[in-house]
């Protein structure tokens, strides 16, 4: 796992954006991109998590399957997005507001400019005159010096030092250093200072691509050959790619590790902070201990009319992305009907395959959540005490278990099938500290 982190936190080399973004105007000198220092990236949450992988081995083969959850690609894409909208497609008017300081006259705009409003300022034109006269200038005083390099060339001819070829060779070389100095086209000059306006998305547009390459098969095919070398068989990648954090356990712990290595974060706050995004549906225990009950007599029965699959499909009006996946393999195949029992009524309802299949498959939503941190986790500079701290949202019980009496299995002797536990253990200048992580389903 650790060649995983270190492949998929790869960073771009700082020479190659060098190109890409923009000078600085008043200094009038490069900017320097200095590579981040290791030890800021570690502690840096723009990064991609990968979580525990699972092993399944085979005789000729290795399946690999990971989760990560990918910080870095969210901002980018989001950086990206807000701006193309301010530069191409802006919502708001461009409102501006006026304030003095010590009589200084400050505008500051409610948006940035978009590409259009950017290149009918009045200040391109002002620059471009003042420009104008400031060549015309360098003009003159370059034909002076012209004129000047010519009559002495002549003199140096009249005392037969040079000659004529000699003479024309040598004042068409200075020439030439001077032709730089020309008139610029207005239309030439806005097409520069768009460009200009332009780097900054194109540098985004620029991490993004390089950000997904990670993720291409050519790219990966360098990883899995090092991968290949040390199980001495192929290995084949599951990527998973999560848009939240708390569905990994693994990821969810190495997320709140990562935050409590700064000193300044209060331990109850980082994690009453985790938390806070999630959404956990309430269970109503009154009401699963009666559909425990009524296990024999069930409120709402699905019942399939026929077990082969072939009977479970028909091509008339039957939307399935599963259904129509299967009818290529099943051309002669009937509706799938559902037989809804209620109080009021008995119906039979066509249903596609996979909306009866979802239907049927458990853990798939959230049932709650716990972290536990425990350690050196005081702000002062001392190690002399242990803190612990915990918070919770929803329940780590088994609901077919706990509520309604129903068999449950178990993983691996203790490990529970709704469970998922994990544990994250880092330091920091106080001494060590982990962080305990589960997450449950229904």
């Amino acid at each position: 796992m650790t060649l995983l982190k270190t492949y998929f936190n790869s960073i771009i080399k700082p020479k190659l954006l060098m190109k890409i973004i923009p000078k600085r105007r008043k200094n009038k000198s490069k900017r320097k991109l200095k590579s981040t220092p290791i030890k800021i990236r570690r502690v840096s949450t723009k990064r991609v998590f990968v979580g525990k992988g699972d092993l399944k081995h085979t005789n000729d083969k290795v399946i690999l399957t990971f989760y990560i959850y990918s910080t870095e690609g969210m901002v980018l894409s989001r950086t990206y997005k807000k701006l193309s909208k301010g530069l191409f497609y802006p919502r708001n008017r461009l409102k501006e507001t006026v304030m003095w300081n010590r009589e200084k006259k400050i505008i500051t705009y409610n948006r940035i400019f978009s590409f259009y409003e950017y290149l009918v300022l009045r200040s391109h034109y002002y620059w471009y005159i003042s420009h104008i006269t400031f060549i015309t200038t360098k003009i003159n005083k370059a034909l002076t010096l012209i004129n000047t390099y010519y009559e002495d060339l002549t003199n140096l001819v009249q005392i037969n030092v040079l000659t004529e070829n000699e003479k024309y060779m040598m004042f068409n070389d200075k020439v030439e250093s001077f032709r730089v100095l020309t008139y610029p086209n207005y239309s030439v000059y806005l097409y520069k200072v768009a460009e200009n306006y332009k780097k900054e998305w194109y540098k985004y547009i620029y991490l993004l691509k390089t950000y997904k390459l990670k993720f291409t098969n050519y790219y990966i095919s360098k990883l899995n050959s090092l991968v290949n070398n040390m199980y001495g068989k192929k290995v084949v990648f599951n990527i998973v790619n999560l848009k939240e954090m708390h569905l990994n356990s693994d990821i969810y712990t190495q997320a709140v590790a990562l935050k409590l290595r700064n000193k300044n974060n209060k331990l109850y706050k980082v994690l009453k902070s985790s938390l806070r995004k999630i959404k956990v549906k309430p269970v109503n225990k009154i009401d699963e201990r009666r559909v425990g009950v009524r296990r024999n007599k069930p409120f709402l029965i699905d019942r399939v009319r026929n077990n082969l699959i072939s009977s479970m499909l028909r091509n008339d009006n039957d939307k399935g992305y599963l259904s129509n996946l299967l009818l290529d393999f099943f051309p002669t195949v009937n509706k799938l009907y559902v037989n809804i029992i209620t109080h009021w009524y008995n119906r039979w309802y066509p249903t596609p395959l996979s909306y009866y299949l979802k239907r049927r498959l458990k853990h798939m939503y959230l049932r709650g959540i716990r972290v536990e941190a425990k350690g050196r986790l005081t702000r002062r500079a001392t190690a002399s005490r242990s803190v612990f701290k915990m918070r919770y949202k929803g329940g780590l019980k088994n609901i077919e278990s706990s509520f309604r009496g129903w068999s449950a299995i178990m993983l691996r002797g203790i490990v529970k099938s709704n469970v998922q536990y994990s544990l994250a253990s880092s330091n920091r200048a106080n001494g060590a500290f982990g962080v305990k992580g589960w997450v449950s389903s229904k």
